[in-house]
């Protein structure tokens, strides 16, 4: 089970109990204890559950993918209307398992409609919540609120660069809208490989982004390195749609490297977390250094002796290079998987 599948269960359970605890709230005030009866849990259990299995396992998968795509008002018009029907299926099962029947008249009552309203101002206001979390990042938001990056702080952090290649050729090609669509397009399919492996998008910076993990053991390396390949594999499955769209197959590079670096806020209108020292400008010229090898993917001596490699990769030294704004050589690995 990857990190985000393990965080998407622990969500699932939150936000279900918040949205029971909401529903019980509401149906306790407008029915007062003499009439709070325990099918209000069932039904609103049943429809949180629904509701945010929606939301945060099928949406994100490859079902979803069309509505993720959307226009940001078009895809919550669309998302609210599904929600509708959940809400309405919800009813339906109820009736059927509490009484055994349905009730028709109980879907032409005004007071459902008003629960449903109520439910959905519930849903959509969490769902505004993740929204901002989505775009900023949970971890930013986290210490954002408690105050942790106020001011600098040390860390063990790997970073991972990844470039697309010829972005200057596929401009004049394609046309600066064309390239955008692309780059937008690449980097909306790459996102759940790097998700899947536990990786923080850190930025966007016009046809690079910039990947981290915080350095906990050797299985964060692994992570990383895995999430190269599941990339890779994401990239080449997505290949015919590129070459219908676009007329052509994205090719990229990517360097990986880590240590230490200083963490801050920064910025006073929009605040901002950067991280600043040596292993972040190293990670971003062993990716340059791709192109000097000829190859997709190279990653540091410094981080590849920390971690034991499975049978199913296989590392090969590439030499040692002089990296600019450092004083010794350092060794650069490529890595591949066996079949």
């Amino acid at each position: 089970m990857t990190q985000i599948t393990i965080h998407r269960i622990r969500l699932f359970i939150v936000l279900v109990s918040l949205t029971v605890l909401a529903g019980l709230l509401y149906d306790y005030l407008r029915t007062k204890p003499n009439n709070f009866y325990s099918h209000v849990i069932f039904a609103w259990t049943l429809g949180g559950s629904l509701g945010w299995a929606l939301e945060l396992f099928v949406l994100p998968s490859r079902y979803g993918t069309f509505i993720r795509r959307l226009h940001f008002i078009t895809a919550i018009a669309v998302k609210t209307l599904i929600l509708i029907g959940t809400l309405l299926f919800t009813v339906f099962i109820e009736s059927l398992v509490l009484h055994q029947q349905v009730d028709i008249a109980l879907f032409l009552s005004p007071d459902l409609y008003r629960t449903i309203s109520y439910a959905l101002l519930i849903i959509i206001g969490l769902n505004a919540l993740m929204q901002m979390v989505r775009m900023i990042g949970g971890r930013v938001l986290v210490n954002f609120i408690l105050g942790k990056y106020h001011q600098p702080v040390s860390e063990e952090r790997i970073f991972l660069f990844l470039d697309i290649v010829e972005s200057t050729a596929l401009a004049e090609r394609l046309g600066d809208i064309g390239i955008h669509s692309l780059i937008t397009r690449f980097f909306f399919d790459i996102t759940q490989p790097i998700l899947e492996y536990g990786g923080e998008i850190h930025r966007y910076v016009g046809d690079q982004v910039v990947v981290t993990w915080p350095w906990k053991d050797s299985a964060t390396i692994l992570s990383a390195i895995q999430c190269v390949f599941a990339i890779e594999e994401c990239v080449n499955a997505h290949k015919p749609s590129y070459q219908r769209r676009f007329g052509i197959e994205p090719k990229f590079r990517i360097g990986l490297h880590g240590g230490p670096v200083v963490v801050s806020e920064c910025g006073d209108y929009k605040l901002e977390i950067v991280y600043f020292g040596d292993t972040v400008n190293t990670a971003s010229r062993i990716e340059q250094q791709c192109k000097n090898f000829g190859c997709s993917f190279l990653v540091s001596a410094d981080l590849l002796n920390r971690v034991k490699l499975p049978t199913s990769l296989k590392a090969q030294s590439k030499g040692s290079v002089q990296l600019r704004g450092r004083d010794q050589e350092m060794e650069l690995f490529t890595i591949t998987k066996q079949y």
